[in-house]
């Protein structure tokens, strides 16, 4: 019979303990959205006066063959085959680019058309 009421104190005291430490800790740093898709292909256009800059600013694409859920900025996408037509000083240029990773600030999505902006490496 001792034991048993002892056991029990332990157990609220523990109990007692987790509760008072989850009350008085810091709070948790609170989760970044992300969202990241894999598309089998893409396009993009870009205006590069300079004759210089990123090929992908923009990224346009189906919804459905990304898979896309938005889950929130930053977006992050994998495009197997990218393909983007320049426009520089010289001249349209068309490139096309494989294994292509792409983090965007912006998406719109409507009906099958996924439109990206912001876009950069990564």
């Amino acid at each position: 019979m001792v034991r048993r009421p002892l056991r029990g104190a332990v157990t609220i005291g523990v109990a007692g303990t987790v509760v008072s430490l989850a009350l008085t800790g810091t709070p948790a740093q609170a989760a970044q959205a992300a969202t990241t898709a894999h598309c089998p292909t893409s396009t993009s256009i870009a205006f590069l006066p300079a004759g210089t800059g990123y090929l992908f600013p923009n990224l346009f694409a189906s919804v459905s063959a990304c898979g896309f859920v938005d889950g929130g900025a930053p977006y992050h996408f994998t495009v197997d085959q990218a393909m983007s037509s320049v426009q520089t000083p010289s001249g349209l240029r068309n490139y096309t680019l494989y294994n292509v990773a792409i983090t965007c600030t912006t998406v719109t999505a409507n009906a099958d058309a996924l439109i990206a902006t912001g876009c950069q490496p990564g």
